[in-house]
């Protein structure tokens, strides 16, 4: 009964809070596998002059992420409301546990 008690508070602590949480998942998805994209980018534009590259890459940091972060943030905060009120808790954890992973495994940790 504690542990069930806990967790409604919990819940109900962060309900608030479920936009900032997204976006904090979202941009953490985005530092794990931001190096991929700038990777893919890399192969990209390899062949341009100096200039035309780091505009490039400019273009992307600041729109391309930024669109990405935009566009998605509020996906990522339709499917967390869609969970159920009890089970919201233990699967924002479970999100970022999973995303520690993620990062330890390429080595970000």
């Amino acid at each position: 009964m504690f542990i069930l008690d806990l967790n409604l508070r919990l819940a109900h602590f962060i309900q608030p809070h479920l936009q900032d949480i997204s976006l904090a998942l979202v941009a953490t998805c985005l530092v794990v596998y931001g190096d991929k994209v700038n990777g893919i980018l890399k192969r990209w534009v390899s062949s341009w002059v100096f200039i035309a590259r780091v505009s490039a890459f400019i273009l992307m940091c600041t729109f391309g992420y930024g669109l990405l972060t935009l566009w998605s943030q509020p996906l990522v905060y339709w499917g967390i409301t869609r969970i159920d009120f009890v089970y919201r808790p233990a699967f924002i954890f479970f999100c970022f546990c999973v995303l520690g992973i993620l990062a330890e495994r390429k080595r970000h940790l």
